[in-house]
């Protein structure tokens, strides 16, 4: 039954998987939208209803806990089984900047964070029977410090875009979620993994959270080492760790605190 009030038919029980190379989720069901986030090659996507024209469905992507809207043209439907077997069971993360893989006849370009399952009916075993270049790492094994610095160090220069979670266009937020989820950790900023820590004991791979009490803004940097850290200014870019901190308490209210959160072990 249509919802009460609304211009989108409730849907159950309908299951879906990204097939291309990006795909946008929009706050609303128009191209003029504010752009949510975006789901990449392998994600999988709950389908909550559809407008009323069957022009778009509206989804929840469980990884990063947002709804929104996708056009019609971008739906590919899977089983509920399947769904609940890609989410659970280990799959491969792409890790290069750029991969190729020879997908319906012809080469498709995957990002960094995209997803190869293992099924039948995803893409067969695709090591020996489809085109594949690019580097890998199984999503079950966590990474350790070093290769987290760098997964991380490839969205180094990618632009800031709202809702943006690739090397073209990269959200703050959703770009450190979108590099711990590719080490194999899952969080949001909500629901961070690990532990709060004494921003004097971080070590490289912890993060530094600088967050305004007044505005409850925080922003968020990732420390490298030798005084370094990764944060997002207009690009993802590498700052002296006082030059961030300073150029933080100059854009804050008077009150703020400045936190540490490890998440590797």
């Amino acid at each position: 039954m249509r919802k009460e009030k609304s211009s989108e038919w409730p849907l159950t029980d309908v299951f879906g998987i990204c097939r291309q190379t990006i795909l946008p989720l929009y706050r609303k069901p128009t191209f003029e939208s504010a752009l949510i986030s975006q789901l990449l090659f392998g994600e999988c996507y709950q389908v909550k209803a559809i407008n009323p024209d069957q022009s778009w469905y509206k989804i929840f992507h469980e990884d990063t806990g947002l709804e929104g809207w996708i056009t019609s043209k971008s739906i590919k439907t899977i089983q509920p089984s399947d769904y609940q077997n890609f989410l659970s069971q280990d799959f491969q993360v792409v890790t290069s900047p750029i991969a190729v893989i020879e997908y319906l006849g012809s080469n498709l370009y995957l990002l960094p964070g995209s997803r190869l399952h293992f099924s039948e009916i995803e893409l067969f075993n695709w090591q020996d029977h489809i085109g594949f270049t690019g580097t890998v790492r199984s999503h079950a094994v966590k990474a350790g410090r070093e290769e987290l610095l760098e997964i991380a160090l490839k969205y180094l220069n990618a632009p800031y875009q709202s809702g943006g979670r690739s090397i073209f266009g990269l959200d703050e937020i959703k770009g450190f979620e979108l590099i711990y989820a590719a080490a194999g950790y899952r969080w949001t900023l909500d629901k961070m993994q690990g532990k709060m820590i004494d921003p004097e004991q971080v070590i490289p791979g912890d993060l530094f959270i600088f967050k305004d009490l007044e505005t409850k803004v925080s922003q968020v940097s990732m420390y490298l080492g030798a005084e370094e850290v990764l944060w997002m200014d207009g690009k993802m870019r590498i700052s002296d760790i006082d030059e961030w901190e300073s150029i933080q308490i100059n854009n804050s209210s008077k009150q703020y605190v400045l936190k540490g959160h490890s998440i590797v072990s």
